[in-house]
């Protein structure tokens, strides 16, 4: 008897161990994104161009969490909709992720100029974009367009 226990422990160990081998264990799988910042920028100009914006926003979107360029084209692209409030809170979350992000500074200080409210602070932003750029005169050149535009309204 005691060897008959022995044998159907032995036994009820064995299937036990083959019912939890037979299970699979939960995996734990991490997805990551396989595409760049650089990428989901250029496929959001891409969707932008052909007028999927909610597409373009996306990428844009993906891209910012690594580049401050995502938040400068989604603010673009709510400027060009007239959504100035949108505009406005991108182009400060591009200034605050890249503070050496000018087109960001020039941007937000043409959505001032378009809203024609603080064109002070306006002003100061295209100088620091000036600045920023002081050695590419041909963005500096798109700059001082909107800092005359600004001191003439």
């Amino acid at each position: 008897m005691i060897l008959l226990v022995k044998y159907f422990s032995f036994f009820i160990v064995i299937i036990a161990f083959l019912s939890i081998s037979a299970c699979s264990l939960p995996k734990i799988v991490v997805l990551t994104d396989p595409l760049t910042a650089e990428e989901h920028l250029k496929l959001g100009l891409s969707y932008e161009k052909k007028g999927l914006l909610d597409e373009a926003i996306r990428h844009y979107e993906e891209a910012s969490k690594t580049d401050a360029r995502g938040f400068l084209l989604i603010g673009n692209l709510y400027l060009n909709q007239g959504k100035y409030e949108q505009a406005e809170e991108n182009y400060r979350r591009a200034i605050k992720k890249n503070n050496k992000l000018a087109d960001a500074y020039n941007n937000l200080a043409w959505l001032y100029y378009i809203k024609g409210e603080r064109l002070d602070e306006a002003e100061e932003l295209v100088r620091k974009a000036m600045e920023l750029e002081k050695g590419n005169q041909d963005k500096v050149k798109i700059y001082e367009d909107t800092l005359n535009k600004i001191k003439t309204k």
